[in-house]
């Protein structure tokens, strides 16, 4: 079974009843109805704290994560992130 992934994302907000949970968006197009699809996949950093690179990045900018997938009973399968690379960019949406 694979369980090694990365994700190419946009970071989005951490989950206030999962504080150490952050949701990634994940953008994909249809290629025959040319329709964009948001994914938005939970993530938690390896050392499960707080307080961590992850939870740093400020709504919009870019990232790049490599980790595996794991199972949480009240969110069902996320992404334990170990390596996480921050794209900070000007150009990045901010939804809020």
């Amino acid at each position: 079974m694979i369980s090694t992934v990365s994700l190419l994302g946009q970071a989005d907000d951490i989950l206030s009843e999962h504080p150490t949970f952050r949701l990634i968006n994940l953008e994909t197009t249809d290629a025959f109805e040319e329709k964009v699809t948001i994914s938005k996949i939970p993530c938690m950093y390896w050392d499960r704290s707080k307080c961590n690179p992850l939870t740093k990045i400020p709504n919009g900018h870019f990232v790049c994560i490599f980790g595996r997938i794991e199972h949480n009973p009240e969110l069902g399968l996320y992404v334990l992130a170990e390596q996480v690379r921050h794209f900070p960019s000007n150009l990045a949406i901010h939804n809020k």
